[in-house]
C-alpha cells in the first residue's frame, strides 16, 4: 500500500470517528467501566477479528483497564499431604501453593497470544520494508540510466512514468533510509527534468495541477480543524505534508501564498495539539492531587481501630467507595501512575488482610458467646420447673442480665438461642402467674368470708345471759381474725361494717370497761396467734410480691420497639401497679397487727387507763 492509499485509509477513519463521536477517550471510559471477565471476552473478540491496526489500537487500552482493576485474593491449596512416623508424630509438613485467579490466566494467555501475533507483524513489516527498499534502490537505479540515457523523449518520458508510478506502489521502507531515498529521487527527479528539457507550457500543465493537489491538501488540513480526537487530526496532518513534500513545484506566483495557506492550518493544529497536551497536563496533576487525597482517606481508615461487625462493615464501605472513587478519576502522569496505584493497591490489599484476620477472631469470640448464652438457656429452662418462686425469680432476673452482658453472636444463631431463652423465662413467670391466680382467688374467698360473718354476726340473736354473750362476741371476734388477707380497699369498707356492727352489739349488750379490757387480754392472745399465723403469712406474700415486681420490671427491658409490644408493656406496667398497691395492704395490715399489740399491752399494764386503751384497742380492731 502506497502513502496516498495509507492517508485515505485514515481520513476514512477520521471520517467514521466523526460519524460515530467514537475518539480515544471514548474507547478508554468504554474499557474503564468493564468487569476482569468483559475486558477478557473483549480482548478474545479482536483476536478472532485477528485485525491488527485494531487490536493494536485496543489491545494496550484493554491491558490497562485490567492493571486498574483489583485482583481477587488468591486461592491458597494442599499440594503435598503430611507424613508421620510410626508414632504419629509429622515428619512432613503440608505444602501450599497460591493458585492465580482463572480470568488472570486468561487474560494472560490471550495477552500472549497478542504479543506473538504483534511480534510476527512486526517481523512481516521489517521485511516488507526492506523488500520495498530494494525494489526502490533497483527503481533508482533506473532512474539513474535513464537520466544518462540517450533514447528519444517520448520513450524516455514512458519509462519515467513507469518508474514514478512503480515508485508511488511500493509501500514504506525502513525509517532510516526515507531521507536519503527521498533525496536521490528528488535529484534523479530534477535531473530528469533537466534531460528532457520539458517545455514550458507541459511545466505549467504539471505545476498547475500540482497547484490542484497542494489546494485539496490546504482544504484537508483545514477540516481537521473541526475533529475532535487530537491525536487522530495530528496523525493526518504528517500524512498531508508527506504528500505536500511528494506533490511537484507549483506556479511561482502562487508558490508562497499557498504555502502560507497551508502552514497556517498546520500551525493551528499544531496550536490545538499543544493547548490539548497543556490541558491535558493540568488535568494529569489535578488527578494526582486526586489520588494522593484518597490514599490519604484510605490510610486513615486503616488506621482507624475497629473492634465490632458493624465497624469493620462501615470501613469496608468507605474503601469500596473510595475505590470507586479512584476508577472514576482519570490517567496520571506517566512517572506516578503505577507508583501511586501500587501504593493504593497495597493498601487496601492490606485492610483486607487485617479484615480476614479480624474476622477469624470474631468468629472464635462468637463461638464462645454462642456457648455463654446456650448455657444460659439450659439454666432457665431449669429454673423454669422449679416451684419456690421467690429465689427462682432472683436466679432467673441475674440470668437475664448476664444475657445482656454476653457480646455478639451470629444473627441466625442468636435469634433461635433467644427464643429459646425467652420461652423459658415466659414458662416460668406464667408459672408463677398461675399461682399468683391461685392466692387471688383466696382473697376472693376470704372477702365473701367476711361478708357472711357479718351477716351471721347482724342476724345472731343473744341471750340475756351476759357473760354468755361476751364470750360468743370474743368467739365471733376470733373468728373475724381468723380470716386470711383481703385487698385494702375491701378491708376498710368491711372493717367498718364489722365495727359497726360490733358497736352495736357492744352497746345493746351493755359491756363494762373491765370486760372490755378483759375482752383485750382474749384479743392479745388472738393477735399473738395472727403473729404466728396471719402476719408470717403476711410476711411471705410481701416477699412474694416484692419478687414479683422486681422480675416485671426486668422483663420490660427484653421488648422491642413494636405495636404489639407497647401493648404488652402496657399491661405489664399495670400489673406492677396493681401489684405495688397490694404490696401497701400488706405493710399496713402489719403495721396494724403490730399497732393492736402494743395498744393491749399498754392496757394491761395502765388499769387507770383501760377505758382508753379499750377504746384504742378497737380501732387497732378495724385495721386488722
Amino acid at each position: 500500500m502506497d502513502d496516498t492509499q495509507n492517508t485515505q485509509v485514515i481520513e476514512q477513519t477520521v471520517e467514521n470517528q466523526v460519524e460515530q463521536k467514537v475518539s480515544l477517550d471514548d474507547v478508554v471510559k468504554e474499557y474503564s467501566s468493564k468487569t476482569r471477565e468483559e475486558l477478557v471476552e473483549a480482548m478474545q473478540q479482536l483476536l478472532d477479528a485477528n485485525v491488527f491496526e485494531e487490536m493494536k489500537m485496543r489491545i494496550p487500552l484493554i491491558k490497562n483497564a485490567f492493571a486498574n482493576l483489583p485482583e481477587p485474593e488468591p486461592q491458597i491449596v494442599e499440594i503435598s499431604p503430611e507424613e508421620k512416623d510410626e508414632e504419629g508424630n509429622v515428619i512432613k509438613k503440608a505444602e501450599t501453593k497460591t493458585v492465580e485467579n482463572e480470568c488472570s490466566l486468561k487474560f494472560r494467555e490471550l495477552y500472549n497470544i497478542y504479543k506473538d501475533r504483534r511480534k510476527q507483524e512486526q517481523e512481516r513489516l521489517e521485511r516488507e520494508r526492506e523488500e520495498n527498499l530494494k525494489q526502490k534502490k533497483a527503481l533508482l537505479d533506473e532512474l539513474t540510466v535513464l537520466v544518462e540515457s540517450e533514447k528519444p523523449l517520448k520513450e524516455i518520458s514512458d519509462d519515467y512514468k513507469q518508474i514514478q508510478e512503480k515508485w508511488n506502489s511500493i509501500g514504506a521502507v525502513p525509517h532510516t533510509e526515507v531521507n536519503n531515498l527521498w533525496s536521490l529521487y528528488s535529484f534523479l527527479k530534477e535531473k530528469f527534468y533537466e534531460k528532457v528539457k520539458i517545455n514550458n507550457e507541459l511545466r505549467d500543465l504539471d505545476r498547475k495541477k500540482n497547484l490542484e493537489e497542494k489546494l485539496l491538501l490546504c482544504e484537508k488540513a483545514e477540516e481537521l480543524l473541526v475533529v475532535d480526537d487530537i491525536n487522530t487530526s495530528f496523525s493526518l496532518l504528517q500524512a498531508y505534508h508527506k504528500q505536500w513534500r511528494e506533490i511537484g513545484p507549483v506556479p511561482t506566483d502562487k508558490n508562497e501564498e499557498v504555502w502560507e495557506r497551508f502552514s497556517r492550518a498546520s500551525e493551528a493544529i499544531n496550536q490545538r495539539r499543544k493547548e490539548f497536551y497543556d490541558q491535558r497536563l493540568e488535568e494529569l496533576e489535578e488527578n494526582k492531587k486526586k489520588k494522593a487525597a484518597l490514599i490519604e482517606k484510605v490510610s486513615e481508615v486503616i488506621k482507624r481501630e475497629m473492634n465490632t461487625m458493624t465497624e469493620w462493615r462501615v470501613a469496608t464501605e468507605e474503601i469500596n467507595s473510595l475505590f470507586e472513587q479512584w476508577k472514576a478519576i482519570g490517567p496520571l502522569p506517566k512517572d506516578d501512575n503505577e507508583t501511586m496505584w501500587r501504593d493504593f493497591k497495597n493498601m487496601i490489599d492490606g485492610f483486607y488482610v487485617q479484615k480476614k484476620q479480624a474476622f477469624d477472631n470474631t468468629k472464635q469470640i462468637e463461638q464462645e458467646n454462642y456457648s455463654k448464652k446456650l448455657a444460659l438457656c439450659v439454666k432457665a429452662e431449669e429454673i423454669a420447673q422449679r416451684t419456690d418462686f421467690d429465689a427462682a425469680t432472683k436466679e432467673l432476673k441475674a440470668l437475664q442480665e448476664q444475657w445482656k452482658t454476653i457480646g455478639y453472636v451470629k444473627r441466625s444463631l442468636s435469634e433461635k438461642l433467644w427464643s429459646r431463652f425467652r420461652a423459658a423465662c415466659d414458662e416460668f413467670f406464667k408459672r408463677k402467674s398461675d399461682n399468683y391466680m391461685q392466692v387471688h382467688q383466696e382473697v376472693e374467698k376470704n372477702i365473701e368470708q367476711k361478708k357472711a360473718l357479718i351477716e351471721e354476726l347482724k342476724n345472731y340473736q343473744f341471750t340475756e345471759d351476759k357473760a354468755k354473750n361476751v364470750e360468743v362476741l370474743k368467739d365471733f371476734q376470733k373468728r373475724w381474725i381468723s380470716i386470711g388477707f383481703t385487698p385494702k380497699e375491701d378491708r376498710t369498707k368491711l372493717q367498718a361494717e364489722w365495727d359497726e356492727v360490733i358497736n352495736a352489739n357492744r352497746d345493746k349488750l351493755q359491756i363494762s370497761a373491765e370486760e372490755i379490757v378483759a375482752r383485750a387480754k382474749s384479743r392479745f392472745a388472738a393477735v399473738e396467734r395472727l403473729k404466728d399465723q396471719g402476719t408470717d403469712a403476711m410476711r411471705r406474700r410481701l416477699t412474694s410480691i416484692n419478687a414479683e415486681i422486681d422480675s416485671m420490671e426486668n422483663n420490660l427491658g427484653f421488648f422491642a420497639n413494636s405495636k404489639n409490644a407497647e401493648l404488652l408493656k402496657k399491661e405489664i406496667e399495670i400489673k406492677i401497679s396493681r401489684l405495688k398497691a397490694q404490696r401497701q395492704e400488706v405493710l399496713d395490715l402489719i403495721k396494724q397487727a403490730q399497732a393492736t399489740k402494743n395498744a393491749e399491752t399498754n392496757a394491761e399494764a395502765k388499769p387507770e387507763e383501760k377505758q382508753e386503751k379499750a377504746s384504742e384497742t378497737e380501732e387497732n380492731k378495724q385495721e386488722n
